[in-house]
């Protein structure tokens, strides 16, 4: 009986998520007939189309649900790549149509079960809170959401233009360059996630304890965020890969005029670090690489890119799904909201090399740290570059140095940029010692 009554209090929390504004427009439009299982208590969302239905254990919804779901049950994604006792059954493209709409509802579920939270009686047993009206829309946000950035966002150190590059099979084109700091200083180049664009670098590049040591350039690659394809582009689609990466960067530098730059990537910019430690170490100062794969297999999708599917929905909770939970709701729609704009095919070609091609093990013997010196920082809820993974190649280059990062995820300079400069801060701080050490 106390099962049950545990299920069903699970049951309403996602019924009151899914009448969140947002999440109920979506329903409405779904096409595709979706239903969730708690054990054997069952919560049809919708009963039009293809049926689709998501299944779990009491005991992993309540993982999942709780205020701070351990890694792997902190979305609909983890749950899928790490949980053998979840399941969604449907053909692909139905499941495809309902993932957006699906972690929008165990994100706002978590905030409902967080603040009902089971009363205690007695013996013990949690009392089911009573089902509110349909009407309401109102939901709480768990404490950890809440939490605000330490100081109002401000952009103004941002300087931006556009560079001319002239590329291997893409002739000439535009790219966009953020700049920030002092241009005597040392230059820190930040290379972005796939998929996304340089916004993903705001914070850091506006953060004093940076600026005070390093002169910051970020940019979109070619067909990413403002760097438009060039008007003589036919149509092709976009695709990656690592020979092409270094190429971008070399370009790049060369048309900001910089002879040589430490590298902080992140996910692909970090895969992309590895690569260009190991190709060009003449150019780079060394490195500090967030979220870097050993390898990422299976983060490729058909259905980032198709006709049927809203790219930008999926996009967005592809990136959703990775995103710790803990981190700042502002924040994380932020990161979402990046994915969400991308142009058509460009997220998939970038993982034609993130996904497809990077593997570590090509790069790791020609990496020699007393010439490039090579941190390593990952989240705990990172499950596309683990923690294992990050450590993996920390362990296998001598002279790296490899941190976890509690309570951030895949994103971190966007979801939680003031708690990753906890970690990132020393290892830059060394960084620059270490340089001013060598003039």
């Amino acid at each position: 009986m106390m099962a049950e009554r545990r299920a069903q209090l699970i049951i309403r929390a996602l019924q009151r998520a899914a009448e969140g504004t947002d999440v109920a427009r979506q329903l409405a439009r779904l096409p595709a007939a979706l239903v969730l299982a708690v054990d054997n208590s069952r919560l049809e969302l919708t009963s039009q189309g293809p049926r689709v239905s998501m299944n779990a254990p009491l005991p992993l919804w309540e993982s999942c649900l709780a205020a701070s779901p351990p890694p792997g049950c902190q979305s609909v994604g983890a749950l899928m790549r790490t949980r053998p006792d979840f399941r969604i059954d449907g053909d692909p493209l139905s499941v495809a149509l309902c993932l957006a709409v699906l972690e929008a509802i165990v994100d706002s579920a978590r905030g409902e079960l967080a603040a009902a939270g089971p009363a205690r009686r007695g013996g013990g047993q949690p009392e089911v809170a009573p089902a509110r009206q349909a009407t309401s829309t109102a939901r709480a946000v768990p404490t950890a959401q809440l939490a605000l950035p330490a100081q109002a966002e401000s952009l103004t150190p941002i300087r931006g233009r556009y560079l001319p590059l002239s590329l291997s099979g893409l002739g000439r084109l535009w790219i966009h360059e953020e700049s920030s700091g002092d241009e005597s200083l040392p230059a820190m180049l930040l290379l972005h996630t796939a998929g996304a664009d340089s916004r993903q670098w705001h914070a850091l590049m506006t953060h004093q304890r940076l600026l005070a040591h390093w002169r910051m350039l970020a940019f979109d690659m070619p067909f990413h965020g403002r760097s438009s394809p060039p008007l003589h582009w036919n149509g092709e689609p976009w695709q990656l890969d690592a020979s092409r990466y270094v190429e971008i960067i070399d370009a790049y530098l060369d048309a900001a005029g910089v002879e040589r730059a430490a590298i902080v990537g992140c996910s692909m910019g970090a895969a992309a670090g590895l690569a260009y430690l190991a190709e060009r170490p003449q150019r780079a100062l060394g490195a500090i690489l967030l979220e870097a794969p050993y390898r990422s297999a299976g983060r490729r999708s058909p259905f980032l890119d198709h006709p049927a599917v809203h790219a930008g929905r999926v996009s967005a909770a592809w990136v959703q799904a990775l995103l710790a939970p803990c981190s700042p709701a502002g924040r994380r729609r932020r990161a979402t909201w990046i994915y969400g704009q991308g142009g058509p095919g460009v997220y998939e070609g970038d993982l034609a090399f993130y996904s497809d091609e990077f593997d570590a093990a090509a790069y790791l013997g020609r990496i020699d740290t007393r010439r490039t010196p090579l941190w390593l920082l990952t989240g705990e809820y990172d499950y596309s570059a683990t923690p294992a993974d990050s450590r993996r190649i920390a362990d296998a280059i001598p002279g790296a140095h490899f941190q976890e990062m509690p309570k951030l995820g895949h994103f971190p300079m966007v979801e939680n940029p003031d708690l990753l400069m906890n970690w990132l801060q020393p290892p830059a701080a060394a960084l620059a010692r270490s340089l001013a050490g060598r003039q």
